[in-house]
């Protein structure tokens, strides 16, 4: 007789009522945490990159001017008149006398 009871579900206005169907609707619940996370992970590894690559360039433009400062600085040294001046003022070079220039021929 309990096999009876337990087995039959009642019927309201043409309709049978059953039990609820809970692991389709957790599976479903789930799939959607799970995509909506990745969804959100990878907009948070997206706006990380954007810093990283932000921070580069930052970087890279720091390096170009400092490359031509000191490509600017390499060329004002490298003068002519500025290595007469070291040789004679920090060094202790002096012009020489016409005896001490020898021609080879």
């Amino acid at each position: 007789m309990t096999e009876t009871t337990i087995g039959t579900l009642p019927k309201i206005n043409g309709f049978a009522l059953r039990r609820p169907r809970l692991l389709p609707m957790l599976s479903f619940i789930l799939l959607l945490s799970v995509l909506s996370l990745l969804f959100v992970w990878c907009r948070v590894q997206a706006t990380s990159l954007d810093y990283d690559i932000s921070r580069l360039e930052a970087a890279v433009r720091t390096a170009q001017q400092e490359t031509a400062v000191l490509r600017l600085e390499v060329a004002t040294l490298g003068t002519p008149q500025r290595l007469e001046q070291v040789a004679i003022r920090d060094l202790g070079l002096r012009l020489p006398v016409s005896s001490q220039v020898v021609t080879v021929d």
